[in-house]
């Protein structure tokens, strides 16, 4: 009996694996590692790996890397003192490929592939060693003829039995030397026909690896996806949270997207509250996989598990991958900035200074024309902080950073409508002290900006309150402003009495 038959489990420990070529292969991997007589946990800690991680590999929930099994036996060795027998090793690793067969039938391939062009470099090598030494064989045997030959120079005259022994001895050699150089060249072409089917493999192994990248990540060993939600079920059912959490995770990042999309579904179909799947999408994943998966989560509408994603997606969004971020997820179809705008608002919400506000926004709108509409980013940065009341500060910031568009758009939102409540006018005298809080230079930029909207009717909005806050200082400065560009005739005056009386008033104090 061979020391992988002595491993085996029985019939029972396999089924619990889920797919029986890996459970097989764990159930020869526990045996290996019951000969080292220590605790899981430890050995995990001694090679680095997470406890969940062994423990599934060893009770075969999970196919494990060769680099976990080359490593194991390593131990085994040491720690017996004798090597296991080749044998041993070469079972094992063929079973281990045919559960990578079933699990995954691509890396299975790409593995025989590598296997092949290892033992392909193998002959390779072989064939140049043995060119050499035929090389340093045909080189000696020449070298033998030479001398040879100088001898039967000098016994010329001599037709004794020494000269006819040598002339023996020369045919002799010159047979040799004829037969080395045919096996010279034979084994040149053998070299010739390895090198080449190297070369091929090495092709097929490079464009395969090419194949599996734009994939994405790949967990080798993952289990077929219905096999999958099987095995969660049963944690569920069992209340074994920790590990369907794990199984869960390690799916958003390492299963392609078309299987992520359809687990995401079947969790919601379940009412399984996929909000921290959804999150570790978007977490885990490279930036193109997360934004090619943004239409799976948009279709959910307003949902928890949306909100989780976006925050998700936020956390992710600095300067350098701002454009990036906004323009994957604008519908290129209706041109929507739907998700962009809930993904920039939650990103600028984490953001400290007003500074880093209209850089991030700079940056992620960088080469776009006006956006269709940015409502949630421009109510997060009028109302978003308590340091920049109705968001002046980074409205002349915007503007300044040549951003007149979304500056007019955080106008907008911070001041271009009326109070709530019908005479209140709280409101309007906080947004008359907001505006006097400027310094002289942020005071005009944004008297320049509020004259040069496009939308009178915020124009006259913002005009109103001040005038309504009896701001007559700043009125004063504002309408200077608009005169000098020939639009105070856009207000509409006929909206408000006080703004009229604030127009009239301060004409008259003009005409003086």
């Amino acid at each position: 009996m061979t020391e992988v038959a002595r491993t085996q489990g029985s019939s029972s420990e396999i089924e619990r694996g889920g797919v029986p070529e890996v459970a097989a292969l764990g159930n020869v991997l526990k045996g290996l590692f019951n000969r080292l007589d220590i605790p899981q946990a430890q050995y995990a800690h001694r090679v680095h790996l997470d406890k969940s991680a062994v423990s599934r590999y060893l009770a075969g929930r999970r196919l494990a890397p060769q680099e976990f099994i080359d490593r194991l036996v390593r131990e085994v060795e040491e720690h017996v003192g004798a090597p296991l027998q080749q044998e041993a090793k070469e079972a094992i690793r063929n079973q281990r490929l045919e559960a990578l067969r079933v699990c995954n039938p691509d890396e299975f391939r790409l593995e025989t592939l590598r296997g092949e062009l290892a033992r392909s470099r193998r002959d390779t090598e072989r064939a140049h060693r043995n060119i050499e030494a035929l090389h340093a064989l045909l080189e000696r045997k020449e070298s033998e003829v030479r001398h040879v030959a100088d001898d039967l120079t000098r016994l010329r005259l001599d037709w004794g039995a020494e000269r006819t022994a040598l002339t023996r001895s020369q045919d002799e050699l010159l047979g040799e030397i004829a037969r080395l150089r045919q096996d010279l060249q034979d084994a040149e072409l053998l070299r010739a026909d390895a090198e080449r089917q190297s070369r091929e493999l090495r092709d097929h192994v490079l464009g395969l690896e090419e194949e599996l990248s734009r994939r994405g990540p790949a967990v080798r060993g993952d289990v077929p996806l219905e096999l999958l939600k099987s095995r969660l079920m049963g944690m569920w059912d069992e209340d074994d949270l920790p590990e369907a959490s794990r199984d869960l995770t390690e799916a958003a990042w390492s299963r392609p997207l078309e299987e992520v999309a359809e687990l995401l579904r079947w969790l919601l179909e379940r009412g399984a509250a996929p909000e921290t799947f959804a999150a570790d999408v978007a977490r885990l994943r490279p930036l193109d996989d997360v934004l090619a998966f943004a239409p799976e989560v948009v279709r959910l509408g307003r949902t928890r598990t949306r909100e989780s994603w976006t925050a998700a997606v936020a956390a992710r969004v600095n300067e350098r991958n701002a454009a990036v971020v906004f323009q994957g997820l604008r519908d290129a179809g209706t041109r929507s900035d739907s998700e962009a705008d809930r993904v920039l608002a939650e990103a600028v919400r984490r953001v400290r200074s007003n500074v880093e506000v209209v850089a991030l926004v700079t940056a992620a709108l960088a080469g776009t024309a006006t956006p269709v509409r940015l409502t949630r980013l421009a109510e997060k940065l009028a109302h978003g902080s308590r340091l920049d009341r109705f968001g002046l500060r980074v409205s002349i910031g915007l503007a300044e950073a040549g951003r007149f568009d979304v500056a007019a758009l955080v106008l907008a939102a911070g001041c271009g409508h009326a109070p709530d409540r019908l005479g209140d006018d709280i409101d309007d005298v906080r947004l008359g002290h907001a505006v006097r809080e400027l310094d002289d230079a942020g005071i005009d930029a944004l008297f320049d900006l509020v004259t040069w909207l496009d939308d009178t009717n915020v124009m006259t909005t913002f005009t109103d309150r001040l005038a309504r806050a009896h701001e007559t200082a700043l009125l004063d400065r504002l309408f200077t402003t608009m005169v000098d560009h020939d639009r105070l005739e856009l207000l509409d005056l006929e909206s408000s009495e006080p703004l009229t009386n604030a127009v009239r008033n301060w004409r008259r104090s003009r005409q003086q």
